[in-house]
């Protein structure tokens, strides 16, 4: 793949409720880590327990991202716990299944 060239990631998010959920990192594709940048990922299935959430984005190749969940409900957003996640883009497309951390 030639520099300069992305690559396609989904990431997916599994939630105890069904508040609107968005991902955000340290990249511009993801917001530069501001709330009002963040991506919003789309309602792909509900359960008993909540809903499945999923967005694709597309990646410099290389590059390692840090990135979490948040919730935008209506008395603020809600960041997800601990610590920064992070992924190393790698060719090809790929899908990132994570569960919102309360």
């Amino acid at each position: 793949m030639a520099e300069g060239q992305g690559e396609s990631v989904t990431f997916k998010c599994r939630t105890n409720d069904d508040w609107p959920v968005f991902v955000l990192g340290n990249v511009r594709e993801m917001g530069s880590w501001s709330p009002d940048g963040a991506l919003p990922l789309q309602s792909h299935d509900s359960h008993p327990q909540g809903h499945d959430w999923n967005v694709q984005v597309h990646l410099q190749h290389g590059v390692t991202v840090e990135y979490k969940f948040i919730k935008k409900a209506a008395n603020g957003t809600i960041w997800e716990s601990g610590e920064n996640r992070r992924y190393t883009v790698i060719p090809g497309p790929h899908t990132i299944s994570d569960s919102f951390r309360e």
